[in-house]
């Protein structure tokens, strides 16, 4: 049984996945292009692709830089600063 927080992990993945390839659809742009423009092989994109590879931020933020488009939204909440 898969717990719920790798469940979770999982799922995530795959939705920053479906966005890099929405990205890429409309831009018109392959796999290839992306690996170019990250100065990475096609085959490193091709295993980020498959919805199991761990992005980290810094990855995240390079795709993003490459493609020229957002791929994670955050929901900012107000803070509640516990006064003691």
């Amino acid at each position: 049984m898969v717990s719920p927080a790798i469940r979770r992990q999982v799922d995530l993945s795959f939705q920053i996945v479906d966005r890099i390839h929405e990205i890429l659809i409309s831009k018109n742009l392959k796999q290839k292009d992306l690996a170019e423009r990250l100065g990475k092989k096609e085959s490193e994109i091709s295993r980020w692709m498959r919805g199991t590879h761990n992005f980290t931020i810094d990855t995240l933020t390079a795709i993003e830089d490459a493609l020229g488009a957002p791929i994670l939204s955050v929901v900012n909440k107000p803070l509640a600063i516990a006064m003691a």
